[in-house]
């Protein structure tokens, strides 16, 4: 009777938790919905999502289509980058069922939030193609040149971007390539400030959980290179080496909200198990534009230093991200990240 309890409060948490932020209205939104499931069931890593899901394909009847959860697709899916498309159907199956399953919900609570989630779908899909504009009289087959334009015109931009190339891997628009600017912003110079620097106050838009908690917090793109441990505002990055650029492998917090020319303060003490750099950026997660606010390269020496950076929104979005760029190293090294906080300042 305990146990059957405790997974109706489970079921009631998520259910409470999901309606707060509905409807969903655009891909964007449900993809944020994904990521917010996968930290209430405790952040399982994608290599855990894609051994349950292995094990469910196994004992799934004939004919029953689940997707197998491969931990690139998951983490391109939950990073925003296969938007503005939905993902297909399978996949949200089998990812909740596999999120569900790692928090021990049992097969029939699992059942029904999963039908939960297949109607949310239907409904966004079916509003995607209602808003399609009509169709016009101008021929097709122009489709193939426009995209062979595109390629053109992104195949021209790297030779101008090749640092924004370095930073962002192809994981992200050809425009932003194109438009952004080549080299890091410089209007902020890094500083190691003393620890107990007086910090800017403010709404911290982050939305941190406190200490002691571990969901709604930071997650990583690519697992196999970054074990990462969060605790409330701080976090833990064992980070392997392997990856060419920085942009490969990401640390993130996702959902920041940020009001185009609205001035922000980010913080955060910074340390390393050996000297390294890393990249910081603040960004929107929207497309066709990810458009950047902020974007530093900053030391990391085994001397915790606290950091201390201002810049202004160029974009209003509320699925801006914080992230921390750490691939692109010749050698293994553990970054610990601590007192994280960005707060719009009162003044514009």
């Amino acid at each position: 009777m305990a146990a059957s309890i405790t997974v109706q409060a489970v079921i009631r948490k998520l259910r409470f938790d999901f309606t707060v932020h509905s409807p969903l209205r655009t891909p964007e939104d449900f993809v944020a919905e994904l990521r917010r499931l996968r930290a209430q069931v405790g952040d399982p890593s994608f290599r855990n999502l894609h051994r349950i899901a292995g094990e469910r394909i196994a004992d799934a009847p004939n004919g029953h289509r689940m997707d197998p959860l491969s931990p690139s697709t998951t983490s391109e899916i939950l990073g925003g980058k296969r938007l503005p498309r939905l993902p297909r159907l399978e996949f949200v199956e089998s990812y909740v069922t596999a999120c569900l399953s790692f928090h021990g919900v049992d097969g029939p609570a699992t059942t029904a939030e999963v039908e939960r989630w297949r109607e949310r779908w239907h409904s966004l899909a079916t509003r995607e193609q209602q808003e399609e504009p009509a169709p016009v009289d101008a021929p097709r087959p122009r489709r193939p040149l426009t995209r062979l334009l595109v390629v053109v015109a992104f195949l021209a931009g790297l030779g101008v971007g090749i640092g924004v190339s370095r930073s962002w891997p192809a994981d992200r628009s050809a425009a932003a390539s194109v438009t952004a600017p080549a080299e890091p912003s410089t209007e902020a110079p890094d500083v190691c400030l003393a620890q107990g620097t007086t910090l800017p106050t403010g709404q911290d838009v982050l939305r941190l959980p406190p200490e002691g908690q571990q969901t709604g917090s930071w997650w990583v793109n690519d697992p196999d290179f970054a074990t990462l441990h969060t605790d409330g505002r701080r976090f833990r990055a064992d980070v392997v080496a392997g990856k060419s650029r920085p942009g490969d492998v990401i640390i993130v917090k996702s959902d920041v909200a940020l009001v185009q020319g609205s001035t922000y303060a980010l913080a955060f003490s910074a340390s390393a198990d050996h000297p390294t750099t890393v990249r910081v950026r603040v960004q929107d997660n929207q497309p066709p534009l990810y458009e950047w606010s902020h974007d530093q390269e900053v030391p990391v020496t085994q001397h915790g230093c606290l950091h201390l950076y201002q810049f202004v929104a160029r974009k209003s979005s509320a699925h801006s991200e914080l992230t921390f760029q750490v691939g692109g190293h010749d050698q293994d090294f553990r970054l610990q990240i601590q007192d994280v906080s960005l707060v719009e300042s009162p003044h514009r």
